[in-house]
């Protein structure tokens, strides 16, 4: 096709354009589909090859072809509904970070992303009356505080409006507390909601691929719990958050500063998976963070005063970590808000005192919280930047979750 241009300058040029669906062809006398561009010029649509536009189509982002594009042609919506361009588009989808801010009916959701100068672009995802508790393939699982007393979860596709409520749990938790996430049985190929009680050692399953007439819970044995024929932690512990590796592995931190708790989907069994072996640290701490990192996995500590280091759990189930960074006070480049006039942000805080809370950018970028004001940091792995994190109108973040968009059914065929 002659000189290559931007994939993405491409779609801004596609997106630009106008569709006159049925503009009269004189000379044919037949209608015809045609693009029409700002010079006023008439493209047919059938001078692309279908190979091209699926090429430019799949780079939109979601939510616009949902709300936009879809209506273009039939063509077009024939396009939009193969499972190969939704999974493909789905690839192609920018990360963000879903966070969620104040307290029971005063919750704000919003999308964050983050740019390349740290720069924080934020948009509302109107879900200010729900608790988050996990996204898997562009779902996001939440419950809202009128449903507490009846114990309802919530499945919803913010770029498609999808929106399913599922059934009380047979255990009558409020899901206030407890632990619940959304994930993608590969095996099965469907979407599951795995669901543990605050207090309780054992979980409940509810399969949302199931026809209407079908839905039910699921209580799992406690058999399953392999590994786990006592309960690893105190008594006061309860199940909370937890990390979703693309819905198929979900871990848990349980307090031990050895291991934590996981779960693999597809064989539907709890197992213990433990730390990496750190022989230079004498005085092993329960004080790391567990997070998402580009698909994977990431354990982060402090071992000591001035240095954090990041480490990836590359192989599951061979149960094998790589440390990826280390990040060093010496090394880091703070930059400090220009407007702001207090002592405490303008200077680098000590990188003991600070936990991660969440990654974005594709693993490139870390939020930082500290632990004794609750302040939030963006630190760049690439360039050793570190700067405040501030989005306007949301104080007391209470989570920070990787969310990509999609076009996927709940009860999809792959």
């Amino acid at each position: 096709m002659g000189d290559e241009i931007d994939d993405i300058e491409f779609v801004r040029q596609m997106l630009s354009l106008q569709v006159n669906k049925y503009e009269e062809n004189r000379n044919r006398g037949m209608k015809q589909k045609q693009v029409v561009d700002k010079s006023h010029n008439i493209i047919p649509l059938s001078d692309f090859e279908e190979k091209i536009i699926f090429n430019i189509l799949v780079k939109i982002p979601p939510r616009y072809i949902h709300k936009n594009v879809m209506a273009v042609c039939k063509t077009w919506k024939e396009i939009f509904s193969r499972t190969c361009f939704i999974e493909q588009n789905f690839k192609e989808s920018t990360s963000e970070l879903l966070i969620q801010s104040g307290y029971t009916r005063h919750m704000k959701t919003k999308l964050i992303e983050i740019g390349k100068d740290l720069e924080c672009e934020s948009r509302d995802l109107g879900l200010n009356k729900t608790r988050k508790h996990s996204s898997c393939d562009g779902f996001i699982l939440m419950s809202e505080p009128d449903d507490f007393y009846f114990g309802k979860l919530r499945v919803i596709n913010p770029a498609t409006k999808f929106c399913i409520t599922i059934p009380g749990c047979p255990s009558h938790c409020e899901h206030g507390t407890c632990s619940a996430a959304l994930v993608f049985d590969s095996l099965t190929e469907q979407y599951k909601v795995v669901h543990i009680v605050k207090y309780c050692f054992g979980f409940e399953i509810f399969n949302l691929s199931n026809a209407d007439e079908n839905w039910k819970w699921e209580r799992v044995d406690s058999a399953l719990w392999e590994g786990l024929n006592n309960q690893p932690f105190d008594v006061n512990f309860c199940w909370k958050n937890l990390v979703s590796i693309n819905g198929r592995i979900l871990h848990w931190y349980v307090n031990s500063s050895e291991y934590f708790v996981s779960m693999d989907v597809k064989q539907g069994k709890f197992s213990i998976t433990y730390l990496p072996e750190r022989d230079e640290v004498v005085n092993k701490t329960n004080n790391y963070a567990l997070i998402q990192l580009d698909g994977f996995l990431s354990f982060i500590t402090c071992d000591a005063e001035a240095t954090m280091d990041v480490w990836i759990l590359e192989d599951f189930h061979g149960q094998v970590w790589s440390k990826k960074h280390t990040i060093m006070a010496e090394l880091t480049h703070y930059v400090c808000p220009s407007k702001s006039t207090r002592p405490n942000e303008r200077s680098m805080p000590e990188i003991g005192k600070l936990i991660a809370v969440g990654g974005a950018r594709n693993g490139e970028v870390l939020i930082l919280k500290h632990q004794k004001n609750s302040k939030e940091y963006l630190y760049d792995t690439k360039t050793r930047v570190m700067k405040m994190f501030n989005i306007y109108n949301m104080r007391n973040s209470e989570s920070f979750v990787t969310h990509k968009e999609s076009l996927f059914s709940i009860k999809r065929i792959s």
